[in-house]
């Protein structure tokens, strides 16, 4: 369709929140200030050329010589469930800007899928709601996070429903890609997308979509289908286990042209596959000192840990000090990025580089942040925090916020004034550390790390320790409607928990 949607007036957009209903007792409800606000051309200068969803909506925008008519844009790091209010101030933004845009064709949102505005609502629904009431006649097409949670009204509102296939997410440009093009194709009359949902009463672990894994598998399953002809788009949404909500589950989403029948036999055969497969799913784990001792055994130069619990892509603190207390009895030189304590930062940017001082690292929401470090540091750097990721999300900004870099004993921990998950080793560098020369890395993501750091790492491990955001999710206490999904409940479909 190279060239084929000039003419078409094409609005983009997006609220992305990942939110987890379990730490809003540790944190509260996220606020407004933890989002990044883009309005009109500033989505421009912030998003084309990188690889994210928008930047794929605006690839695909040039490649079709379509006109772009930038909305709003807003996204804050995976957190606590949004306040209401929160969420009511950025759909009023939202809907302004699609107003003084004018008529348009179509709409192309940027959605993670997992969504919460407290105590449990979708805020992506709400979303599709609120465009879909402003903009009856135009096609309406999101790309959503591989964890969204998926309810029915949500491929009701949509008419192009896409997702990623590969966990870490490197392919979202890709997918936003294709779920614009189909997008364009419908409102040229080329297409005519029909959507199929199969819910399944299942949440899966994170599941990297590496060589080997179960979730490799999974998504070889689902990309055959995509091939078959007549599918346009299908998507596996393993679905966001942190949100204790009645739209948490795994999904399979397919749209075809115009072909219900097909749509329905494609998600019936991704779903039987993960029934009989999902014993693959549950996850080993190691605990931080067994990772340690791990590390330190294995002939690789350098091994990259991955805070697994506390990982701030999943919702949690990031301000644990299980993994971060294992490296500093390592003799060996190591670091840890990042720790999110502002008070710590404060209080070295205070001293100043070259300040030794006693230091308070951590440990800060809670039992399972873990008990605060009590240590002697030195002040190695003082930074701003800014980075351009190189991996997932390649191309893009983000901001740490004020950083320090902190040396106790043979360890370097980088102490954030922002929560953030660490996507690659631009963190580290930005503080001088080079990570070929350490011997253990210890970061806190669960598995984004693994794009990031291919390059630098000869051995890559998760470690997890308990707290709310654990990958063996069947341990976390809950009281709402997921328990009754597997691997929470051990009851099989046939046993009256039915498909949807």
């Amino acid at each position: 369709m190279k060239g084929g949607a000039e003419g078409l007036r094409v609005a983009v957009g997006g609220v992305v929140h990942e939110s987890s209903t379990f730490m809003v007792e540790y944190m509260g409800t996220a606020p407004l200030s933890v989002f990044s606000l883009h309005q009109g051309d500033e989505i421009l200068a912030e998003f084309t050329g990188t690889n994210t969803v928008t930047g794929g909506y605006l690839t695909a925008c040039a490649a079709q010589a379509a006109e772009v008519l930038p909305a709003f844009h807003a996204r804050a790091e995976p957190g606590p469930a949004v306040d209401a209010d929160v969420y009511h101030e950025l759909e009023a933004r939202l809907l302004s800007r699609l107003r003084a845009a004018g008529p348009c064709d179509v709409v192309l949102l940027d959605l993670h899928g997992a969504g919460v505005v407290a105590p449990h609502h979708s805020l992506d629904v709400a979303v599709l709601r609120a465009v879909r009431t402003l903009l009856p006649e135009a096609v309406l097409a999101v790309t959503m996070d591989l964890h969204a949670n998926v309810p029915s009204e949500l491929t009701e509102l949509a008419d192009v429903v896409s997702g990623y296939h590969l966990y870490p997410h490197t392919d979202c440009a890709e997918r936003a890609r294709l779920a614009a093009e189909i997008a364009f194709a419908s409102a040229l009359g080329a297409a005519h997308p029909v959507t199929h949902l199969r819910r399944l009463p299942m949440l899966l672990p994170p599941s990297p979509t590496t060589e080997g894994s179960p979730a490799r598998d999974l998504m070889e399953r689902v990309k055959s289908a995509e091939e078959r002809p007549g599918v346009l788009a299908c998507t596996v949404f393993h679905g966001f286990p942190y949100a204790d909500t009645e739209q948490a589950a795994t999904s399979v989403v397919t749209v075809t042209d115009g072909d219900h029948g097909l749509a329905r036999r494609c998600g019936e055969d991704v779903a039987g596959w993960l029934d009989e497969h999902r014993e693959r799913f549950r996850s080993e784990l190691i605990g931080p000192e067994e990772a340690v001792r791990l590390a330190r055994a294995s002939d690789a130069a350098t091994v990259v840990i991955g805070d697994g619990t506390d990982n701030p892509g999943c919702g949690a603190t990031g301000d644990s000090t299980h993994l971060l207390r294992a490296l500093l009895d390592v003799p060996e030189p190591t670091c840890f990025a990042t720790l999110w304590d502002p008070e710590t930062v404060a209080v070295a940017m205070a001293a100043g580089v070259g300040a030794t001082l006693p230091v308070r690292l951590g440990g800060r929401h809670g039992w399972a942040s873990g008990p605060p470090i009590e240590a002697v540091g030195t002040v190695r750097a003082i930074t701003d925090g800014a980075i351009v990721q190189t991996a997932m999300r390649r191309g893009k900004r983000t901001d740490f916020g004020r950083c320090v870099r902190i040396t106790v004993g043979t360890t370097d921990v980088i102490v954030a004034s922002e929560r953030r998950q660490v996507l690659d080793s631009e963190i580290l560098r930005l503080h001088g550390i080079m990570p070929e020369r350490c011997r253990i890395i210890g970061v806190k993501s669960v598995n984004h790390f693994r794009a990031g750091f291919a390059e630098v790492a000869d051995q890559l491990l998760v470690a997890d320790a308990p707290g709310p955001t654990a990958r063996r999710i069947e341990d976390i206490p809950r009281q709402g409607p997921t328990q009754a999904l597997w691997p929470m409940s051990s009851r099989t479909p046939q046993e009256g928990l039915a498909w949807t």
